[in-house]
């Protein structure tokens, strides 16, 4: 099936926005700020960019609500008509938590393995989430890839040893970070995309049969 173009716009903005997000989050680790007792710094902090983020997420619950509350003020049945307000209501919050863990535990670990390694090796190892996602549904879905799907994990894991590779010969001739750093960073960010791929397989295991709308989820 041919994609529409609405569709194909989603895809550029993504890939725009996913980078824009990654350059961003590495300029503020550049940064540097003298403290209270005048020493100059840099701007570590993986854990508060991570809690960052998922402030901005929130908003999208917020929104609903707002949404919700307007739409169920006029007393008629437009909330059954609206798509973003579409979804069963009756569900156990609880059911969110492994999810919620997953992304909050995966993300944290990414932004400290890219405060070890480069932005660009980082964007391009975020695609190994693709591998383990892949991976784990044949295992805990029932899913059977196709053989266009095996050779995408493929070609996928070939990009990735490239980029391994090109880490490890950089890693001892670069100023910026040493080769163990950027191994141990490289390493954070694929342990973080299994954990990533483990939230995507439970969330369509035991979430999407809940029919719950996607901005409240």
């Amino acid at each position: 099936m041919a994609w529409t173009k609405f569709q194909v716009l989603l895809a550029v903005v993504m890939v725009v926005t996913g980078s824009i997000n990654t350059l961003s989050t590495k300029w503020a680790d550049k940064m540097t700020s003298v403290g209270s007792d005048g020493v100059d710094r840099p701007f570590v902090h993986p854990f508060l960019q991570a809690c960052g983020m998922f402030m901005g997420e929130i908003l999208c619950l917020v929104a609903f609500k707002i949404i919700y509350w307007c739409t169920m003020r006029r007393g008629d049945t437009s909330e059954s008509e609206m798509t973003i307000l579409r979804g069963n209501q009756n569900f156990n919050p609880f059911i969110f938590l492994p999810p919620a863990m997953c992304d909050m535990t995966a993300t944290s670990i990414m932004y400290i393995g890219l405060n070890l390694t480069y932005a660009s090796s980082f964007q391009m190892l975020r695609g190994s989430v693709i591998i383990f996602t892949g991976l784990l549904s044949v295992a805990f879905l029932d899913r059977v890839l196709k053989w266009r799907e095996w050779s995408g994990i493929g070609f996928i894991i070939s990009g990735l040893v490239v980029v391994g590779l090109s880490d490890f010969v950089s890693g001892a001739h670069s100023g910026n970070h040493g080769r163990n750093d950027v191994i141990t960073g490289d390493e954070l960010i694929i342990i973080a995309q299994v954990i990533t791929a483990t939230q995507m397989v439970y969330e369509e295991k035991f979430i999407n049969k809940h029919n719950i709308p996607a901005l409240q989820v």
